[in-house]
């Protein structure tokens, strides 16, 4: 039976799906993670190259099923944001790749957990919802918080559309293919909680300029040409500089 409190859209178009693995397997990797395999479509294709599986599938019924169609794969019946990724311990010196057709509903955080994890080092791929694969690739002057808050860790580049049709059951909405690929960390050491934050309250009125996001603190900054800018016009170095000033 399918979960729809898990948003569970199976994918069946096998062409497209050759298509779609052929990104992973370009990666020659040796150790897969697939998030949410359901009933491995995805998993069969990755299980013909990659010496080693780790699915993570948080529904009860998959996983078992799981269990016997792919014996030689690591099964984790558990919920991926609250993994604390400890079985890719005994892989540490291999090359992870992560793959998954995600969820629509908890795209986001698993992306997060994943880019700011110690076990980043090699290109991913995922399936998410089309809107939110372009918030993603986001650049000034159209930028939003998601863009930014990724372009700490990541590239992010949207390989191709997928029509609903390619989902049983059909979603309402077109999904994307997208990659993300590792960058070099920011030398600069910054506080990325606090970070975020700071770029919340410059997006607090997105049509307004970060001089009136930011009247508190404006006083403190020295970049006027800056804070007569749309918080949607700066990049990520401009926020980091000015972020750094006022601590």
């Amino acid at each position: 039976m399918i979960k729809k409190s898990l948003g569970q859209n199976f994918f069946v178009n096998e062409n497209l799906g050759e298509k779609i693995i052929n990104f992973v397997k370009e990666e020659n990797p040796e150790v897969v993670v697939e998030i949410g395999p359901g009933r491995g479509f995805f998993t069969q294709k990755l299980a013909s190259f990659a010496q080693d599986l780790v699915l993570v599938e948080k529904d009860d019924l998959l996983a078992n099923e799981l269990k016997n169609s792919f014996p030689k794969a690591t099964i984790l019946n558990i919920d991926f944001l609250v993994w604390d990724f400890k079985e890719l311990e005994q892989f540490k010196d291999k090359k992870i790749v992560f793959y998954g057709s995600l969820p629509y509903n908890v795209s986001k955080p698993i992306i997060h957990r994943i880019l700011s994890s110690q076990f980043f080092f090699n290109n991913c791929y995922f399936i998410i919802q089309k809107e939110v694969a372009e918030k993603y690739i986001a650049k000034e002057p159209s930028n939003n918080i998601l863009s930014l808050r990724t372009q700490l860790y990541a590239k992010p580049k949207k390989l191709m559309d997928i029509n609903p049709g390619a989902f049983m059951p059909r979603p309402k909405v077109t999904s994307s293919v997208i990659k993300f690929s590792l960058i070099t960390k920011q030398s600069i050491n910054i506080n990325e909680d606090k970070f975020v934050k700071f770029i919340e309250n410059c997006f607090r009125s997105p049509r307004k300029t970060l001089r009136n996001n930011l009247k508190n603190i404006s006083s403190r900054l020295q970049s006027e040409e800056l804070l007569d800018k749309r918080p949607q016009e700066l990049t990520l170095e401009q926020y980091i500089q000015i972020f750094t000033n006022l601590a």
